[in-house]
Parts: structure tokens; C-alpha cells; sequence
């Protein structure tokens, strides 16, 4: 073989490949069964995971896990992620009336202060 033909095969084959990864992506992409069996994939990794490291679950409530339809682990990733965004909200909203519950009390003691050094 010469130099100009290995180049070329080379080329074909990478051509080949990212037709192919691409052709992979699109169908994903447009596929919503096979984009839910993969987020269902991905969650019940993330599922497993939470049960067994933050629960200190047994395995087999990590077994457990794997019983569960790729509808129900997406929902209750689902579920997890929207409870976990709205104790982070609460707990910013509580560090605002606490900041704020700070400040007025600041204020009212200068004024206790203010009124009996004047």
C-alpha cells in the first residue's frame, strides 16, 4: 500500500465513524423511547448511587431499585431534583428573613442607644 492510499482509508474510516456517531446522536435525539431508556439509564445509576452512599442503604433496597420501571426512576429522579431545589430555595429565603430580622434588630438598638445617650 502506499502512503496516499492509507491516507485515504484512514479517512474514510473516521468518515464512517462519525457518520455513524452521528447518526447515533440524531436518533436519540429524536427517539423519545430511546431517549427515555437512556435517561432511565443514567437515573437509575443516580438512584442506586443515593441508596446505597447517602441512605446507607442495604443492597437490597439498591436491588429494589432495579425493579422499578425506567418511567418510575426518571420520576422519582424528577421528584428528588425539585425537592432538593426547593429546600435550597427555602433555605435562601430563611438566610434573608434572618439577615433582615439582623439588620432591624441592628437598627433598633442604635435608636435604644441614640435615645438614652442624647
Amino acid at each position: 500500500m502506499n502512503k496516499n492510499n492509507t491516507g485515504r482509508t484512514v479517512g474514510l474510516v473516521l468518515l464512517g465513524a462519525a457518520v455513524a456517531v452521528a447518526g447515533t446522536a440524531a436518533y436519540l435525539y429524536f427517539s423519545d423511547e430511546a431517549r427515555e431508556k437512556v435517561e432511565g439509564v443514567i437515573n437509575r445509576e443516580k438512584a442506586k448511587f443515593y441508596v446505597k452512599h447517602k441512605l446507607n442503604g442495604s443492597d437490597a433496597l439498591v436491588n429494589a431499585v432495579d425493579n422499578l420501571s425506567d418511567a418510575e426512576i426518571n420520576t422519582l429522579v424528577n421528584l428528588a431534583d425539585t425537592a432538593s431545589e426547593a429546600a435550597g430555595n427555602a433555605s435562601d429565603g430563611l438566610n434573608s428573613l434572618v439577615e433582615t430580622a439582623k439588620a432591624r434588630t441592628s437598627k433598633a438598638t442604635e435608636k435604644v442607644s441614640d435615645f438614652f445617650t442624647h
